[in-house]
């Protein structure tokens, strides 16, 4: 795909021949904009059921009727069967399980077992000696919210003196009514809030604006160009390697979610407890931190559990039908004989206390093993840990399927006799690898690397890295497929925070200049809406002409160039504040547009070649595989299978179900007569 061909409709002007075309593209465009938007806020588990839904479960199922249809002339309905329980069984176990499991947790022990420990942690330190009334549970809130956001602000660069944070525009009273406010709004509802319906007063649209406000404040009192949507309250002598910095910093959305979570579950637990409010805090500190790593163990240990058990569900025949067709059809043709037809048809107290010393053994700032290896087991919600996720569709799911399919192909071989073929294992190999590493790694790689097209293309840096010159190939390799970090295309929620939301030029020239250092073009980034400029269209290109004049048509333009420019001509005030509105109005702003409507794109087009290869793509070279391996053509048997000495075992259903299990089968599949 060329991004030169991507055309963006400019907001207003005169109507061309070509509106209707446009205006469907834009439709099209913005419905992905806001299906990926919401696949970003679900996390790991929204975007790996994305791929098993699309790529796997329903493509996988609808193929396999036709497994061996060739040979056979008929469905193979036993396939689907397989194919649908396995699948779909499989993929959304390891989500709805973990859930579950956290859903208990926190009904059964507490809403601060939804907590990570290291924020338990921070929390806890925060609430020390500050102060904090408890004689009602909103002033308690009150309180114990000013103090996190102090903490907060306090860790930016910008923010000399705690005292001036009034000095410096941000107002905490504002911050903390407006989340008590969120916490007592309604929510919009799945369906809403997948479709974006604007509702001013629900708890999404009041975060939506609390989360605004953070990043303007951010912008304005933080050097150089972080992530502006997140927050770091962690104090920073846990904090050895300055360079993990990152691993301690929460999405300030998801901290605020936690803030409401512990201090729910500290004020309850403290009426119900007779000690002094310092006391219980550090009681209360310990047994939290102990229980939500055990709650994070038992989201991996059930989900194993569900996980290994699995393919004892799918199996439901002690051989597989998707190697039947062509084991049977070898078997008819070294025989010379068509086998009999069945009369079947197919179609379609002591709880507390050891808490508390797991909780002094989890601690962050310790030096035990559990201290320094909790925080990379944290869950949150649905989304289980990448360690334990790897190791749920690795170890849990990849074993106890060969374990089952080597049962079967050993089984098939002491019923007829001879050397055992390891058909269904060497298919499972082949299909369940594949279809991990294309998941795990594929998808966003191929995004990536579209992503790192478009952005030398067009001037605009659309990824969270970029390759540069010293990184050798493997590096290159490791930031690219690396799904844990490096070059990844950026969500609609991190394109807004750093193209938009600006105060001042020079937090528009900050922007600059970071796009500068990530080899983005600035004169492609300034014109990337000329075209329309002719029109009489509100553009970035007139706008910006206005504030820093023709220096702008220079084809090598640097950002010292734009200062250069200011300094010569002061633009004028209304000038400037014509650029950045256009810049803050995120349906206006045309960075915003292309970045959003580009990285959609890519995302969309990505899943569908994991869709085409995982769905389709894999089971017809399984397919053709075994059928090689036994037939040289559709009617002539491989010369080594004619040895009467090399048995070829019958592995067709027909053969193996019993009268009882087919009439089973009939009401499972809804034939019943």
């Amino acid at each position: 795909m060329k991004v030169n061909e991507i055309k963006i409709a400019p907001h207003n002007g005169p109507k061309s021949n070509n509106n209707k075309s446009e205006t469907s593209f834009r439709g099209v465009t913005d419905g992905l904009i806001k299906f990926w938007e919401a696949v970003d806020r679900g996390g790991l588990a929204a975007s790996f059921t994305v791929q098993d839904m699309l790529g796997t479960n329903f493509p996988r199922t609808w193929a396999a009727k036709d497994v061996g249809k060739d040979l056979t002339g008929k469905n193979n309905w036993g396939a689907v069967l397989e194919n649908g329980l396995r699948e779909f069984l499989t993929g959304p176990s390891m989500f709805v399980v973990p859930g579950l499991v956290l859903f208990s947790s926190m009904k059964l022990g507490g809403k601060s077992n939804g907590v990570p420990v290291q924020t338990i942690k921070d929390f806890a330190e925060i609430l020390e000696n500050s102060g904090v009334s408890t004689e009602s549970k909103e002033l308690f809130k009150q309180g114990f919210y000013t103090n996190v956001l102090k903490r907060v602000f306090g860790n930016f660069d910008g923010i000399e003196n705690l005292e001036n944070l009034a000095k410096k525009g941000i107002n905490l009273d504002d911050y903390v009514s407006e989340i008590i406010r969120m916490e007592g709004a309604d929510k919009k509802g799945l369906w809403k809030n997948i479709r974006n319906v604007s509702m001013p007063d629900s708890k999404e649209e009041i975060l939506a604006g609390i989360v605004k406000r953070f990043v303007s404040d951010k912008k304005a009192n933080t050097t150089g160009y972080p992530d502006f949507l997140m927050a770091l309250i962690t104090d920073k002598k846990y904090i050895s390697d300055a360079r993990k910095t990152g691993a301690f910093e929460i999405k300030i959305d998801d901290l605020i979610d936690r803030m409401v979570k512990y201090s729910d579950d500290l004020f309850e637990s403290f009426g119900k407890s007779s000690s002094n409010f310092d006391d219980h805090l550090k009681s209360f500190t310990k047994r939290r931190m102990g229980s939500r790593f055990a709650t994070n163990i038992l989201m991996g240990v059930f989900t194993a559990a569900a996980m290994w058990f699995i393919p004892k569900i799918y199996t439901v025949n002690k051989t597989n039908p998707e190697t039947d067709p062509v084991r049977q059809k070898a078997n008819e043709l070294r025989n010379g004989q068509v086998a009999q037809q069945k009369d079947v048809s197919f179609s379609g107290g002591g709880i507390s206390k050891l808490m508390s010393n797991i909780g002094d053994k989890v601690a962050p700032g310790g030096q035990g093993l559990l201290s320094k290896k909790a925080a990379s087991l944290e869950s949150n919600w649905i989304n289980v840990a990448r360690p334990i996720f790897y190791t749920l569709i690795t170890c849990f799911t990849l074993v106890p399927r060969l374990i089952q399919s080597t049962k079967r192909d050993i089984e098939s071989s002491k019923k007829n006799g001879g050397p055992i073929q390891w058909d269904e294992t060497s298919n499972i190999l082949r299909r369940d690898i594949t279809t991990i590493l294309t998941i795990l790694f594929a998808m966003e790689g191929m995004g990536s690397v579209m992503g790192l097209n478009a952005s030398k293309k067009s001037g605009i840096v659309l990824t969270s890295d970029i390759l540069r010159p010293e990184d050798g190939l493997f590096r290159k390799f490791i930031k690219i497929f690396n799904p844990e970090g490096g070059v990844k295309v950026l969500s609609k929620a991190k394109t807004t925070a750093q193209m938009s939301n600006f105060a001042n030029l020079d937090q528009l020239m900050r922007f600059f200049e970071k796009n500068q250092e990530n080899n983005g073009n600035l004169y492609k980034l300034l014109h990337i809406d000329a075209k329309n400029a002719k029109d009489g269209a509100e553009t970035l290109y007139a706008a910006a002409k206005k504030v820093f004049g023709e220096i702008i048509e220079n084809e090598d333009l640097k950002v010292e160039d734009l200062l250069s420019a200011i300094k010569q001509n002061a633009p004028k005030s209304e000038d400037v504040k014509g650029l950045l509105d256009l810049l803050n109005n995120v349906d206006k702003n045309p960075l915003l547009k292309f970045a959003n409507r580009l990285n959609a794109i890519f995302q969309t087009v990505s899943l569908a070649i994991v869709t085409g290869f995982l769905g389709f793509g894999l089971p017809k070279i399984n397919d053709f595989i075994i059928q090689k391996k036994y037939l040289k053509d559709k009617n002539t048997l491989h010369p080594k299978y004619n040895d009467p000495n090399v048995p070829i075992p019958d592995y067709s259903i027909l053969n193996n179900l019993k009268p009882f299990e087919r009439e089973t089968y009939q009401y499972f599949l809804g034939n019943a007569k």
